[in-house]
């Protein structure tokens, strides 16, 4: 089983039992639904893009340093000016879309996965706060 797919049910898991627990407890104890799904799924996938995005930006500086430059984040007030890459959150990124190494693909594709659950989970918690108050 890939790691890709361990986080998905993670995330998916969550997301079911908030939903059941929306539909099966009385009215104030429905109002939790948000925090149960909360809690454990954003700070988790902002954290794990975060390191998934550390360890890509260290592995592509080793592998491959030239593709590594033209990403760098050397801008801005960041601790890690010149140690991470930009993967390009909202776009698509066509020179890391085909990367030849397996190794380095894979974990480009966990932070991507990782960013969208982030945003996903932040979204879904706003959506179970509004089914609070109408079911």
């Amino acid at each position: 089983m890939s790691k890709s797919y361990k986080i998905q049910i993670y995330f998916y898991s969550i997301l079911i039992i908030s939903i059941i627990w929306l539909f099966i407890f009385p009215k104030p104890i429905k109002n939790f639904a948000p925090i149960i799904f909360g809690i454990p799924t954003f700070p988790f996938f902002i954290f794990n893009f975060r390191d998934k995005l550390e360890d890509f930006s260290r592995t592509l500086k080793n592998t491959l340093p030239d593709l590594f430059q033209k990403y760098v984040v050397d801008y801005g007030v960041s601790a890690d000016k010149g140690e991470i890459v930009d993967i390009g959150l909202l776009s698509k990124n066509a020179d890391f879309d085909n990367l030849k190494d397996v190794k380095l693909y894979e974990m480009y594709t966990l932070c991507k996965q990782s960013i969208r659950l982030a945003f996903l989970s932040f979204w879904i918690i706003a959506l179970l706060g509004i089914a609070t108050v109408y079911l």
